[in-house]
């Protein structure tokens, strides 16, 4: 397949496919927690592609993030090849396996001469999957919530192979995160109470001396063969210790610590939910908010709606990985430029180039802004404020949804404001900046079209 595995990944496999008198897996559940970079998804991606080419076994694949989707699949496809007979992309021997493809967005999948399939999904609570499955693989499971597993774990009750295999990988949970289903393996494995569970596990016990890099080649299995300790070292510089601890080292918050809680409950976000925007109507405003994640791999497009009466409205138009590009995004802003008051642009990485390719179409002066820290604080109080007086609406958006009741309290500058934190905020960052750029604009563009 063109991976070259070190002994710990040979290791692993040979576990993890280990059988039983009749056949079966020893290890119907299977977890692993290394650190970052370390080759974890190596081993999965070995393990799926030999159990649907070659045993015909219907693998789900699942991300949390679609860009992590696409670059998985992207990966499949340097195996298999993009569609069946590829001379292009794909392993000799390999490709010959390819029989069907499906690359229609978010129902990826690839069906193989062997009878077995994988399909590549990311997470939601309400996932529509085309098969059912032998094996599920949960990569990023430090994401994984209980209502993921819900809808996806009984997708293997009926799988052909009466064989099913649940795989759980990823790095530590984070702090602030409430993905509890790894956390939750993980404590069943160290319990020692769950037989047909299999645990593998490389990480430090304390935070102590992130620097010291002895302790590196206890935890990072894979340090001086593809993890580069030079690439560690700059990128540990930008994080905090835990964060660089838990990332690099492998280490787990005590369960006691298990990090800050959500700033907004289900239950306060599910209050503010009506069955439909309000009805478009020539005298209310709307203003966009655009966020781009702080590694500049995704962006988040919301707007912010106000209607003549009744209260403001916000909606998640968009939520993709930035691979695309900001010519599309800058295309469509520029495009409403005439019926939205404003656009608020944030995130260090993408926001620059969005404003200049913005800049290059003309837009009206005053439509964009770029806040400051302080005007970044007033919009994300502006989402919260409004969510716990419910003076703000929202429709049902899985994405919307989860930002809101899974982020957690993020320190911005040194006079005690605040923003939303986590691993999933984007969507509600970009929900709050529509709001304050809705409330904050002194354009009209309504007015100036009447009078035009």
């Amino acid at each position: 397949m063109g991976y070259e595995l070190l002994d710990w990944q040979r290791d692993f496999l040979c576990d993890m496919g280990a059988v039983d008198a009749a056949g079966k897996w020893v290890h119907p559940r299977v977890g692993e927690s290394v650190p970052r970079q370390q080759g974890k998804s190596v081993d999965l991606i070995v393990w799926a592609s030999f159990l649907a080419a070659v045993m015909g076994y219907k693998v789900l694949w699942t991300e949390h993030n679609y860009s992590t989707t696409m670059e998985m699949l992207k990966r499949f496809r340097e195996i298999f090849g993009k569609y069946p007979h590829d001379r292009v992309l794909g392993r000799p021997g390999w490709r010959e396996q390819l029989a069907d493809v499906c690359s229609q967005t978010s129902q990826e999948w690839m069906a193989f001469r062997s009878g077995g399939v994988i399909q590549f999904s990311t997470r939601t609570k309400s996932s529509r999957l085309g098969f059912s499955f032998d094996v599920v693989v949960y990569d990023e499971a430090q994401e994984l919530t209980g209502v993921h597993v819900q809808v996806i774990n009984p997708t293997t009750t009926s799988g052909s192979k009466h064989n099913l295999q649940l795989i759980y990988a990823g790095t530590p949970t984070r702090a602030g995160v409430s993905a509890e289903v790894f956390r939750n393996v993980r404590a069943q494995a160290w319990g020692g109470g769950s037989c047909d569970l299999m645990w593998l596990e490389y990480g430090v016990t304390e935070i102590g001396d992130i620097w010291d890099e002895s302790r590196w080649w206890a935890v990072m299995p894979s340090l001086g063969h593809h993890a580069d300790a030079r690439a560690i070292r700059a990128g540990m510089k930008d994080m905090d210790e835990l964060g660089a601890a838990q990332e690099y080292l492998g280490y787990w918050l005590p369960e006691a610590t298990g990090g800050d809680p959500p700033l907004l409950s289900s239950e306060q976000w599910d209050a503010c939910e009506v069955e439909a925007a309000p009805r478009e109507d020539p005298g209310e405003m709307v203003a966009c908010g655009v966020k781009f994640s702080a590694d500049g791999s995704t962006v988040a497009v919301a707007c912010a709606v106000r209607p003549p009466s009744g209260p403001d409205h916000v909606e998640l138009v968009s939520l993709e990985p930035t691979s695309r590009g900001v010519g599309w995004l800058a295309d469509w802003l520029a495009e409403r430029s005439r019926r939205y008051c404003a656009v608020a642009v944030d995130g260090r990485s993408g926001a620059g180039a969005l404003c200049e390719r913005l800049e290059q179409l003309r837009v009206p002066r005053g439509y964009v802004t770029r806040p400051t820290a302080d005007q970044a604080v007033s919009a994300a109080n502006a989402i919260y404020e409004g969510i716990q007086t419910r003076s703000v609406t929202h429709v049902a958006d899985e994405a919307l949804g989860r930002s809101a009741t899974t982020s957690v309290r993020r320190r911005i500058g040194r006079s005690g404001g605040w923003g939303w934190g986590g691993d999933d905020p984007e969507a509600i960052e970009a929900a709050g900046l529509a709001l304050w750029a809705l409330s904050n604009s002194r354009r009209n563009p309504s007015r100036k079209g009447r009078a035009g």
